[in-house]
């Protein structure tokens, strides 16, 4: 795969060309995968509801234990791998994000709502220039300590930006911990600890005479480190919390609704190709799908799928993606991640599958009104209202979109079209969710 992901005019030949993985990674990543997901597959038989696993404390033990064996054999071989000093290519690195990635979806539950909290829009740090070596000791040592619980390094992520580790205690749950090296960053920690139980205003003005400018720009730092770490525990814990870089409220809310997900008609495509070479489905008559396996139209197939969708209501502006490019897209669940046969993952990740997605957005809005949905373009005051808040509509027809049920109303967002194509959600069923989950009036 590419190192760019441009963003290019759309073009019926250009737009959604065959990516895939070099060949000569696909042991290595089956096995990495084996290892990150499937550690506990031996129990899986015994386990037909969740109820099987609460109740049942030695089973609920064994699962966890083998689960987080799997997942720490595998990290050991990624850092083993990155300490080996043997530069790998783009590819292989975005695999072995890929691989962590999946790691720490299962321990978040596969919650997109709690891995956004996690991710601050930054680039991760290069594994090779960064203080790597004291994590993976860090990591090991709290391993040792408790043998039972997982400690993921951060930086082998695509989003973990919060904590050096994410550690998880199927006793104790979710923590999360920060590394730092050397005296100084010993003594700025103690302080910073002294600080912010006593809010002492005169400690902090003899400390920034006492040690320098330095070490105050070294304090508000691992401030903000600390209070992003606060923020995304309390979230975790209670649902609420204020994002101390955005200010912006965080409200989940309760109860825990499972929204409708396509996974099994994309099984069901997958398939279809398999026999025929190619197949395609539409999923609540607007999101498009194309599966293409036989070698000619792995090739061209995204041509066809352009033109049946142009034909078909999509228009330029309209969503498009391959289900490779998850891998490419920090809160997207990776290949690994998604409810899908171990064939067809492979197959899709090393070029024996391309599956080409779209969202006829005229459809979808039609779609939810039918289900009683209110659909109306935003005023001119309202889009310079959002336009303001730095959190950017999806425009249709040049216009944001808001979407309601009498009494509340949501944007039209592009995370919306994250979580059908890459998590595999339906969309109305998603819209219907959203709104009847929003507290206030738009």
């Amino acid at each position: 795969m590419g190192k760019k992901n441009r963003k290019v005019k759309y073009d019926v030949v250009e737009t959604l060309r065959f990516k895939s993985f070099p060949p000569e990674y696909e042991e290595l990543t089956k096995n990495l995968y084996a290892k990150a997901c499937k550690g506990s597959e031996h129990l899986w038989n015994e386990i037909n509801t969740v109820d099987d696993l609460q109740n049942n404390k030695k089973l609920k033990d064994d699962f966890y234990n083998s689960a987080n064996k799997g997942m720490k054999s595998a990290q050991d071989e990624i850092v083993s791998i990155v300490q080996s000093k043997d530069k790998f290519d783009f590819s292989k690195e975005l695999l072995l994000r890929g691989i962590a990635d999946a790691i720490a979806w299962q321990l978040l539950g596969h919650q997109l709502c709690h891995a956004r909290r996690f991710f601050k829009s930054t680039k991760q740090p290069d594994l090779y220039n960064c203080n790597f070596d004291s994590v993976v000791f860090a990591a090991k040592d709290n391993d040792e300590k408790s043998p039972s619980s997982i400690s993921l390094i951060s930086d082998l992520t695509s989003f973990i930006q919060v904590g050096d580790l994410l550690i998880c205690d199927p006793k104790k749950g979710i923590t999360i911990a920060e590394v730092k090296e050397g005296a100084m960053n010993a003594k700025i920690g103690d302080f910073m600890k002294f600080y912010m139980e006593s809010q002492c205003d005169r400690s902090l003005y003899y400390f920034a005479q006492k040690e320098g400018d330095k070490a105050v720009k070294q304090l508000q730092r691992m401030y903000r480190q600390a209070s992003r770490m606060s923020h995304v525990s309390a979230v975790m814990s209670t649902g609420q919390g204020v994002d101390p870089d955005t200010k912006e409220t965080v409200n989940i809310p309760e109860p825990f609704f499972e929204i409708e997900n396509w996974d099994e008609r994309l099984v069901n495509t997958l398939n279809e190709a398999d026999k025929k070479g190619w197949a395609i489905d539409v999923i609540d008559n607007c999101v498009f799908l194309g599966v293409y396996a036989s070698e000619e139209m792995r090739i061209g197939g995204h041509i066809i799928f352009n033109s049946w969708f142009d034909n078909s209501g999509g228009t330029p502006e309209c969503p498009r993606t391959l289900l490779i490019d998850s891998m490419r897209n920090p809160l997207a669940l990776p290949v690994f991640s998604r409810n899908l046969p171990d064939n067809h993952k492979f197959d899709v990740l090393f070029g024996r599958k391309q599956v080409c997605m779209a969202i006829c957005i005229e459809s979808l809005l039609k779609e939810c009104e039918k289900v009683g949905l209110s659909v109306r373009f935003a005023t001119n005051k309202e889009r310079g209202r959002l336009d303001k808040t730095g959190n950017r509509p999806y425009k249709h027809k040049g216009k944001a979109i808001f979407i309601g049920n009498g009494e509340t109303e949501v944007v039209l967002m592009d995370g919306i079209f994250l979580r059908v194509m890459h998590h595999g959600q339906s969309p109305v069923s998603l819209i219907q969710l959203m709104v009847d989950g929003t507290g206030e009036t738009t």
